[in-house]
């Protein structure tokens, strides 16, 4: 009796190393098609390996029949789930690998149906068919794993869907297909904020930033970062280099003066109202503005600060 059990152990232990071996040596892509083949050669190759696999695991379930059925029977049926899984993850790899090699005329062709599935996919978004939008895009991977455009499509979908987990595994992994992107930055940090992760959130529209500073609304969203965060000083640094590279626009403006009369930044915030006035005198904040603001107490402005002020004025 002890002895069935320890035979079936090492064993089942031996099919537990093997499985953990194969998923490590064959990195996986979800959603790829595993009908897809790399030549003849490779198939005869492939056939051969599995053969010889299935016979050795084949001779170690009946000797360990020999000992317990039962045993025997449940190493089975782990064989069984083992070789599949090695058969799609040999697959996958294969497929990962086939773009690479496509001729021209085979790129172009490729690139063309995929773009006719994200088009079919968006359509799907626009009709709140987000189900079947995934579908269409994962199939668009199938075809192609290093397609930018669907997996930027699939993060926006996840995005829209409030799935932000499975959003951030897209952008990552768009971060490894593409480099540095601010855009991509930009959206990990809008998934973080959203799910109240603001230390992450902050480090990625930095990051975004850091990649292009020229973005208005990558500062006017490290601002909000930083009000969340309780840290008014650099919000009040981050909204003024908005306001300095779209002076007229008034929701950067409106933030602008809101957080230059928390700070206490009283011509900051004075120059601020001046210029809404000027390019939306209907809004109905201005009295109250102006009742804050006289209330601020008078500080001299740095060379630095003077500086900030002109320099965003209207011209």
């Amino acid at each position: 009796m002890w002895i069935d059990v320890i035979a079936a152990a090492i064993l089942l232990l031996s099919l537990i190393g093997l499985a953990i071996i194969l998923g490590r040596k064959f990195p996986t892509l979800a959603a790829v098609d595993p009908s897809a083949t790399a030549g003849a050669q490779a198939e005869r190759k492939q056939n051969l390996m599995e053969a010889r696999l299935r016979r050795k695991v084949t001779t170690a379930v009946t000797t360990v029949g020999a000992f317990s059925s039962p045993v025997a029977a449940q190493v089975g049926k782990f064989w069984t789930a083992a070789h599949k899984k090695l058969v799609d993850l040999e697959h996958e790899y294969k497929v990962r690998s086939l773009p690479v090699f496509l001729s021209r005329r085979q790129r172009r062709k490729v690139d063309q149906e995929i773009a006719e599935m994200l088009d079919q996919a968006r359509a799907m978004v626009d009709d709140k068919e987000f189900t079947a939008a995934e579908e269409k895009i994962l199939q668009a991977v199938r075809f192609e794993p290093r397609s930018v455009p669907a997996f930027e499509l699939l993060g926006s979908l996840y995005m829209s869907t409030k799935e932000y987990g499975h959003a951030k595994e897209v952008y990552h992994y768009l971060l490894k297909l593409m480099g540095d992107s601010d855009a991509i930055y930009e959206h990990l940090g809008e998934a973080d904020m959203a799910t109240g992760n603001l230390d992450a959130a902050r480090d990625e529209i930095q990051a975004a930033v850091n990649v292009n500073r020229s973005v208005a609304v990558y500062h006017v969203e490290l601002a909000q970062v930083y009000i969340e965060l309780g840290d008014h000083t650099k919000a009040f640094t981050s909204i003024q280099e908005a306001a300095r590279l779209e002076p007229n626009n008034p929701k950067i403006l409106d933030q602008y003066v809101e957080i230059s009369i928390v700070v206490g930044k009283k011509q900051f915030a004075e120059d601020a109202v001046a210029r809404i006035e000027s390019v939306n005198p209907e809004n109905g904040k201005i009295t109250t503005w102006r009742e804050q603001i006289a209330m601020l107490p008078e500080h001299p402005l740095t060379t630095t600060e003077e500086s900030g002020t002109t320099s965003s004025e209207v011209e």
